[in-house]
């Protein structure tokens, strides 16, 4: 359960940004790339264990990576996550499809924006009390071999090897496991608090079955999009992005531009003794595209795979059967051609309708 509360901006977490202070002699029992959701959480899991554990970060900050940071409310739920991180609370939704607005009221928070960097200070600072679980900060990891990863031209050993290290991951390469199937998306992180509401576009002729939104978090909104590159190349993404955010009269002239990848091509967890989590292993929903939750469950039950080998996931195998569902959900609106906008027509009046919304809020949650 995490109970504790988030830093403030000016708290400080204890790391190693030297990575000549690693010891090199020892193998590590466990070595995490990424901290990450899902490497913090998995090294939060052997905490207090036997196991050496260090957990490798090739930025000098953690809690960097590109996020829009919507999280569906059944995940915080599940999750335990503190209030304290949930920046608003949105039981609505407005859904568009091409201009027409519906309005998705749900009895409960249907939606959460978190602050992704004040995740990532919870984390680590759970992980201060445990003696056996060393961060190391501004180390990448260059190469890796059967029984080592090179970090700085220095060989650092281990026993179980973890991959948290995202979507363009060096230990899925080392499995030698292609990402086939990815999302790409560009987003503005646009210095305003005008927008009050959480919405979401669906528009085909500019983003295919993919969808925009606009994320208001509490000095921001992050305004973003996304595809499959496959089906609509990212030159044209981000020309109809243009287009739409011209429409929309969203001016991003002081705000940030991000682009990131959702690997979402699921090949397997376990493979012998290096294991594969969070955007790493390609947990990401095809449909929503949303990873925070299934980084912290793989990243979990991963960790208690290692203590226990004969530990059965059933958390896993059910993030597995919602990613299948919403795997179909995908292909079926990638097959509908002109039909598309019909099909989503239909969606959006299923959540409206009030004896349908909370079976169709649970799917898609």
């Amino acid at each position: 359960m995490l109970e504790s509360a988030p830093l403030a901006d000016g708290d400080e977490v204890k790391l190693k940004s030297n990575v000549s202070q690693i010891n090199t002699m020892k193998t590590f029992d466990v070595i995490i790339v990424g901290a990450g959701p899902a490497g913090l959480k998995c090294a939060e899991t052997l905490g207090g264990s036997g196991y050496k554990v260090l957990v490798l970060e090739r930025n000098a900050e953690v809690g960097q990576k590109v996020c829009a940071g919507g999280i569906a409310r059944k995940r915080v739920e599940c999750l335990n996550l503190p209030r304290k991180l949930i920046e608003f609370r949105y039981d609505t939704v407005n859904l568009y499809i091409n201009n027409t607005r519906f309005r998705i009221k749900s009895k409960n928070d249907f939606v959460y924006t978190i602050d992704r960097k004040a995740l990532g200070r919870m984390q680590l600072k759970k992980l201060e009390k445990f003696d056996n679980i060393e961060v190391q900060t501004g180390a990448e990891v260059t190469k890796i071999g059967k029984n080592y990863v090179i970090v700085d031209n220095k060989k650092i050993y281990y026993k179980n090897l973890v991959g948290a290290d995202g979507s363009t991951s060096i230990v899925r390469r080392y499995l030698g496991i292609k990402n086939n199937t990815f999302y790409i998306t560009a987003q503005y992180l646009v210095p305003t608090k005008e927008y009050k509401e959480c919405e979401v576009f669906f528009n085909p002729k500019l983003f295919s079955a993919w969808y925009a939104w606009i994320f208001p978090h509490k000095s921001y909104a992050a305004i973003g999009c996304g595809c499959d590159p496959k089906v609509l190349p990212t030159k044209d993404l981000i020309k109809n992005f243009r287009k739409w955010l011209i429409e929309k009269g969203i001016d991003v002239s002081d705000a940030k531009y991000e682009s990131f990848i959702i690997n979402v091509d699921y090949r397997g967890y376990k493979f012998r003794n290096v294991y594969l989590i969070g955007d790493a292993g390609g947990f990401a929903s095809e449909l929503t595209g949303e990873g925070i939750y299934q980084a912290l469950v793989s990243g979990e039950e991963i960790g208690q795979m290692l203590l226990d080998k004969c530990y059965k996931s059933e958390k896993i195998e059910h993030l597995l059967e919602i990613k299948r569902k919403h795997r179909n959900v995908m292909n079926l609106l990638l097959r509908s051609g002109r039909v598309r906008p019909a099909l989503l027509y239909f969606g959006a009046l299923v959540f409206k309708t009030p004896f349908l919304n909370v079976r169709a809020s649970n799917f898609v949650a």
